[in-house]
């Protein structure tokens, strides 16, 4: 015997409910990180970091870069400069 639990959950949403729904589920805040890899750094490279130093991270220009959001890679990108900022273009979705 199926429960009513079990048939409200596999009953579709009526199309304003799923707006509604979706509304809602997009005021959530989520955090997004694009992660730079920079393999064989040590304690004493970061120590002798200071105003000015370039970290270079042997990846070349338009390497693809994981995003994540709330640590879930959700996308492959990379940098890009639009006008005088920082920016990122997303390649790939996952």
């Amino acid at each position: 015997m199926e429960s009513a639990v079990t048939k409200a959950a596999e009953a579709p949403l009526e199309p304003a409910r799923e707006v509604d729904a979706w509304r809602e589920i997009s005021r959530i805040p989520c955090t997004l990180n694009v992660a730079l890899a920079v393999p064989g750094m040590k304690v004493r490279d970061l120590l002798a970091l200071d105003l000015g130093s370039i970290v270079d991270s042997f990846k070349p220009v338009g390497s693809s870069l994981p995003v994540h959001v709330n640590g879930i890679v959700i996308a492959l990108a990379e940098f890009d400069v639009v006008g005088a900022k920082l920016a990122v273009l997303i390649n790939e979705l996952k």
